[in-house]
């Protein structure tokens, strides 16, 4: 539950968003009320600031629950960056997305929620899609470097958003079925897709 919600503000000196705790009573109420049933009126009331300065750091609605994606994202280029030059490309990919993944322990409930919700709902599974690109292209450029793939191929069209698509599946059966870290999950997924999903 959201505490102290409907406090007033205070007059005087204006108070800075804290996006964060926008980002967190969000989730809150879509998990509370259901995405579809919250509007960002909504939400702007009960954080204390105008529709406006929401829309201003948070664009759509969907924005509040993949707040923190371009930071993910960042974290896993970086990581893609300093991997070890000798990996494959799959094993690189693997090894960034593990470290990119971790969780500290404060968050990881409101990450295991924040996860829940965009699988549950077709929109923001959607949205996720676009979202990723960043990821998609990332990936794809190591694949094209480590393993010398025609960057004009039908291998490079693909394999940039296939790896990062499983990769999101896994940290969303993570939020629903795994413990402690999602970094587990998402190399076993990845090993799987690397091996060519051979189950035997």
């Amino acid at each position: 539950m959201v505490s102290r919600m409907n406090e007033p503000r205070r007059r005087g000196r204006p108070v800075e968003l804290d996006l964060d705790r926008v980002a967190h009573v969000a989730l809150d109420m879509f998990r509370e009320q259901g995405y579809d049933a919250v509007t960002m009126e909504d939400i702007a009331r009960v954080v204390g600031h105008s529709r406006r300065t929401i829309f201003r750091h948070f664009p759509a609605k969907a924005s509040l629950v993949w707040a923190g994606t371009e930071r993910f994202i960042g974290m896993l280029q970086a990581e893609l960056a300093a991997a070890d030059p000798e990996l494959s490309a799959i094993d690189a990919v693997r090894t960034a997305y593990v470290a990119a993944s971790r969780i500290p322990d404060e968050y990881l409930e409101m990450a295991r929620q924040r996860l829940c919700l965009i699988g549950d709902n077709h929109t923001l599974h959607s949205d996720g899609v676009v979202r990723f690109k960043d990821a998609g292209r990332t990936i794809q450029q190591v694949f094209i470097d480590r393993e010398g793939i025609d960057p004009q191929g039908v291998d490079a069209a693909m394999v940039g958003e296939t790896v990062a698509l499983a990769a999101h599946e896994a940290f969303v059966w993570w939020a629903r079925h795994g413990e402690g870290q999602p970094g587990p999950v998402i190399d076993a997924v990845l090993a799987r897709l690397g091996s060519g999903l051979q189950f035997r």
